[in-house]
């Protein structure tokens, strides 16, 4: 329960400190953990708020609404399988017009780094677990 706490918190303060949010979902077991996509997402800039991990079936997080199309494309082109409506039908094209793993130059291959207590605590247990 903390960790559902937490995870509200970073919501709220992410939608006040850079406004309207996207939420993406994705099936969980579908070959990503949520850590594995945050380090992906990080990898070309985009920051992670709103971490939700209660359903069963499916992983959830918020992204800044103005990177949201920029995310959807780069968890397209790396096969994760997102189970909510595409912002831009053509991402899923996308994916299957590359080879399989074949993603755009990252922007560094460390990404940007945790900046909240919550990005800390994801990037303990991504190290921890890998």
């Amino acid at each position: 329960m903390p960790r559902a706490i937490l995870d509200a918190i970073d919501a709220v303060t992410g939608r006040l400190a850079h406004g309207p949010m996207h939420r993406f979902t994705f099936r969980r077991g579908g070959g990503f953990t949520g850590a594995q996509v945050e380090m992906l997402l990080r990898q070309y800039g985009i920051r992670v708020w709103g971490r939700e991990m209660d359903d069963k079936d499916e992983l959830a997080f918020l992204v800044k609404r103005s990177q949201a199309v920029w995310a959807e494309y780069v968890l397209c082109r790396a096969g994760v399988p997102l189970t909510g409506p595409l912002l831009d039908p053509r991402n899923e094209a996308y994916r299957h017009r590359h080879l399989q793993g074949a993603m755009p130059t990252p922007w560094t291959e460390r990404g940007i780094g945790p900046h909240t207590l919550v990005d800390h605590l994801v990037d303990w247990l991504y190290r921890l677990l890998g």
